[in-house]
């Protein structure tokens, strides 16, 4: 009977542990706002999430493709209004700055511009990328997906280092402030100043990289006729977004320019002993959707409170940004594995 009860209770004890602690692994807040991590795949199907975060152009292409599904908001007003935060930038290497930095301002303030202008066809901008993808590679945009309203969303605007050198850093120290691994802060020695060198041109090639997306659609003016930013020769790239930092590491690296994610431009080149930053491409490309959902805005941004929502790729830019925008209003969230 001894061996019988012990036999029981053992089963008790195992059923407990298996079951008990299964059920509280993953406690759903009622104060805090519940983040998972998602595919884009799973964005509008997941029944469990009340609202997504999603970059464009994937945000509109859900929103078509699924007819209850809805844009709720963006994270770019839920930041800092029309002007959003600084997302990705234009870096160079010093012993090229000099030649380039002019051109580059005045050519992709006027290539924001040509996006935007009705004369300028969705298939030309799609050319303009694709012809300089990487081999294997399949566009982010193609004349399904590219609208101007999509365009818009993508938030094109450049703006000179010496303009934009306080929003860097504010977004920055915000940013370490909700990652687990805090990028650090860029030097003054990162942020490029005008020098009036005269109009000495570069001679030789430029080389010039950017992953496919956004930052890719900031430079499609200058790939649509291989303009040139005051050097003998240039190569675009348009290359996946995973393995940009690549072109600017190493001993020589091979990117004379390159776009990369703020965040991921100062943890690599902060110190500016090789490159500097020229501007900041675009201010933010992540939207809020969901099934039903109120529309999310500052004023109301605590109704997020208990309620469950999906980020594409909570651990990088689009997580932490969406982090950074409810830890300043002090919004508690917690993620959910």
């Amino acid at each position: 009977m001894k061996k019988i009860l012990t036999a029981i209770l053992s089963t008790v004890i195992l059923g407990v542990s298996a079951f008990g602690f299964s059920a509280c692994t993953d406690p759903v807040s009622t104060d805090a706002v519940n983040l998972v991590n998602v595919s884009a795949a799973e964005v509008g199907v997941r029944s469990d999430i009340d609202y997504f975060v999603i970059p464009e152009p994937a945000a509109s292409t859900k929103v078509g493709a699924i007819s209850t599904l809805n844009f709720a908001g963006d994270l770019q007003s839920l930041y800092g209004g029309e002007n959003g935060y600084p997302q990705a930038v234009v870096v160079a290497k010093n012993q090229i700055i000099s030649y380039v930095a002019e051109a580059v301002s005045v050519k992709l303030k006027a290539g924001a511009e040509w996006l935007l202008d009705e004369a300028t066809s969705p298939e030309s901008i799609i050319n303009a990328v694709s012809s300089h993808l990487s081999q294997g590679m399949s566009p982010t945009f193609n004349a399904k997906n590219l609208s101007k309203q999509v365009i818009k969303n993508c938030s094109v605007n450049f703006v000179d280092a010496h303009d934009c050198r306080e929003e860097v850093n504010a977004f920055m120290q915000k940013f370490n402030a909700v990652s687990e691994t805090p990028f650090g802060t860029p030097s003054g020695s990162f942020f490029y100043e005008p020098v009036d060198y005269g109009a000495t041109q570069y001679e030789g090639k430029i080389s010039v990289y950017a992953p496919d997306g956004a930052p890719a659609l900031g430079l499609a003016k200058l790939m649509s006729t291989n303009e040139g930013l005051n050097c003998s020769e240039i190569e675009y790239n348009v290359v996946d977004a995973t393995t940009i930092q690549t072109f600017v590491t190493g001993a020589t690296p091979k990117a004379d320019i390159c776009v990369l994610p703020v965040n991921l431009a100062v943890k690599l080149l902060g110190g500016g002993e090789k490159y500097k930053m020229l501007g900041t491409l675009t201010h933010g490309n992540l939207f809020i959707v969901s099934n039903g959902g109120d529309k999310i805005t500052k004023e109301n941004l605590s109704s997020l409170r208990g309620k469950t929502v999906g980020v594409v790729n909570l651990p990088q830019v689009p997580g932490l940004t969406l982090k950074t925008i409810l830890k300043d209003n002090g919004i508690e969230f917690e993620e959910l594995k």
